[in-house]
């Protein structure tokens, strides 16, 4: 009865405490004074691209930077105009105006659960070692930027184009003027998104598929975690909150026992690897030091 009174005590703290986990990071930024832009409008977009810059940095650790360098720009360019939502708050720590533009060093809080849910769904994570094939088609009437939007957002996604592939998403015109409409199909199933912002539309959909139950991570494994030698469970809780900082090794982590003994106190997580030999690395740096001994195990714990 105590033993299950305490882990569900624990548990409960730790959904109150680490439910909105958000993390500050600092950025600096420089945006370059464009020909008739007015001092508001230079302000506006050099926040926006240190809002990016920062979601960025932890899109980037959670992703252990597996995207390479042509992705990553393009995730950049993706969260310029899409970095608000998982914006918290932020501090301007300088402002500085040149000639040439502004130069500004933002202090910034990400909303990094919503961020890894988000980026599950965009499919970042299930392609980050190996494309998706999918067929994608688009109107004839596109213009040469709309094509170029659209073959970004492929590129981004981690797709190959192979004709007649599924899953399949047609990108068509909307009925009312200056909107997108997009078709997800796969499994006899198919979703449709209509928005004026092309990327929304896209990634309105993709969700249906990276997010279907059957493809969870690619490669992932569901494990259970099992430390021991704690003198006390304020020592499961400080490991509990740095278990779920290490994003871009396990994902899903959630504390479900508590072990109460006389020589100590143990506890057990079930989680999702994505990265075996990091969380090694991870575990062996941070636990035998403090007198930890753990051992994974798997499927989840029952």
């Amino acid at each position: 009865m105590m033993r299950n009174f305490l882990l569900l005590l624990f548990l409960a703290c730790s959904v109150l405490c680490f439910s909105g986990q958000s993390f500050a990071g600092q950025v600096q930024v420089f945006k370059a004074l464009e020909e008739g832009m007015s001092p508001m409008q230079l302000r506006s977009q050099a926040m926006d691209e240190g809002f990016a810059q920062a979601v960025l940095e932890e899109a980037q650790v959670m992703l252990s930077n597996g995207l390479g360098e042509e992705r990553a720009a393009l995730l950049k360019e993706y969260f310029v105009g899409h970095a608000k939502p998982y914006i918290q708050g932020y501090k301007i720590i300088s402002s500085q105006i040149f000639d040439s533009g502004l130069s500004l060093v933002l202090d910034v809080r990400v909303d990094r659960k919503t961020l890894r849910d988000d980026l599950k769904g965009m499919g970042l994570f299930a392609t980050a070692q190996a494309v998706q094939t999918a067929s994608v088609s688009w109107p004839e009437g596109l213009s040469g930027e709309e094509i170029l939007a659209v073959r970004k957002l492929v590129s981004l996604t981690g797709l190959e184009i192979v004709e007649g592939a599924f899953p399949s998403f047609a990108l068509e015109y909307g009925a009312e003027k200056g909107t997108y409409k997009g078709r997800l199909a796969y499994d006899d199933q198919e979703w449709i998104s209509i928005n004026a912002d092309m990327a929304a539309a896209w990634f309105t959909l993709w969700p249906r598929f990276f997010n279907r139950p059957q493809s969870a991570v690619a490669r992932s494994t569901g494990q259970s975690l099992v430390v021991s030698g704690w003198f006390s469970p304020d020592g499961v809780m400080e490991f509990d909150r740095i278990l779920k900082k290490w994003d871009a090794a396990v994902q899903n982590a959630e504390l479900v026992d508590l072990d109460m003994q006389s020589t100590g106190v143990g506890a057990t997580w079930s989680l999702v690897i994505l990265n075996q030999d990091r969380l090694n690395t991870l575990l062996n740096s941070f636990l035998p030091q403090r007198g930890l001994s753990f051992h994974l195990t798997e499927g989840g714990a029952k």
